[in-house]
Formats: C-alpha cells, sequence, structure tokens
C-alpha cells in the first residue's frame, strides 16, 4: 500500500514509468494481451515487483486524471489546482522564498503548463498503462480532446497578442 502511495509521487514518475516500460517491452505487453506471464511469473517475488509496478501506475494515473475528465468537470479541476498553486506562491513570495513551479501568478500560463503536463505526464502514463488494460482508451480520446483544447486557447492568446502589437505598431 506505502509503494502504491509513493507513486502518486511526480518525482517518481519518470522512473516508474521507465520500469513499466521496461517490461512492457520485456513480456511483449500490448493490448492487454501476454500480461499474465508478466504478473504471474514463477519467481513469486517477481510476481510481486511485477504486479505493483502495474498497481502503482494504475493509481498514479488516477492521481493524474483530471485531463481524462470531460471538458466541464476538467475545466473546475484545472481552476482548484491552480487556486491551490498560486495561494501557495503568493504565501512564498509573501514570505520571501523562492516561488515554486507552477505556483506563480504573475508568470504561469495555465493553459501552456496544462500542455506541458498532459504531453508529458498524462499521455504516457496512460499509453503505458493502455498496453494492461485496453479498455481505457476512451479515457485517451477525452485526454487529446482536453489537450487540442488547450492548445486552441494558446493559439487564440498568441493571436490576440499579435493583434494588440500590431495596432501598438500603427500608432507608432
Amino acid at each position: 500500500m506505502i509503494e502504491t502511495i509513493l507513486a502518486t509521487d511526480m518525482a517518481n514518475h519518470g522512473k516508474d514509468l521507465s520500469t513499466l516500460k521496461n517490461k512492457i517491452d520485456t513480456f511483449d505487453i500490448k493490448d492487454g494481451k501476454n500480461v499474465k506471464k508478466m504478473i504471474f511469473e514463477e519467481n513469486v517475488a517477481k510476481t510481486y515487483e511485477n504486479q505493483q509496478c502495474v498497481l502503482s501506475m494504475c493509481v498514479h494515473c488516477a492521481d493524474l486524471s483530471n485531463p481524462a475528465k470531460k471538458e466541464p468537470i476538467n475545466k473546475i479541476w484545472v481552476e482548484l489546482v491552480f487556486l491551490e498553486f498560486f495561494k501557495q506562491g503568493d504565501e512564498e513570495r509573501k514570505l520571501g522564498l523562492p516561488i515554486t513551479m507552477l505556483c506563480d501568478r504573475k508568470t504561469v500560463n495555465i493553459s501552456k503548463s496544462q500542455i506541458g503536463f498532459i504531453n508529458f505526464a498524462v499521455k504516457p502514463a496512460y499509453d503505458a498503462l493502455m498496453n494492461f488494460v485496453p479498455e481505457i482508451n476512451p479515457y485517451m480520446d477525452i485526454i487529446k480532446e482536453n489537450l487540442k483544447r488547450f492548445e486552441n486557447i494558446v493559439l487564440n492568446e498568441e493571436k490576440e497578442k499579435l493583434k494588440k502589437e500590431e495596432k501598438k505598431d500603427i500608432f507608432a
């Protein structure tokens, strides 16, 4: 149980994902096939280790699941998460401490941060887990929809910024 909870720590994300991907390659796991070879090995200790690896990734993906929720729910969660982040950043600023990454309301672009979060954390984790549980594919579709939505927001922000710069040039 402790290992599973620790797997939700983003500090372990890269290492844990790499371990799972290596196991996927070693046992040739794809579309739910060959899973039994990995989670029911003759070596009991290896079986436990492999089962723990998959269980930990399942819980980690659940922890990262906000982008796998449809837009209205995703939007609310993003707002709540960044409200928490920005309050932390405000407190760090007030105390003269360095502001933690993603916690500075003056510099963070929420949509860009979500694009990075989805591309570098959520999608790779769900892609790996989908080899074991292909039934999560509909969630990948939602993740891609949310990614596209954030990319469109960033694109529109950049277009607006260009329009403002063009107006400045006209009056210069």
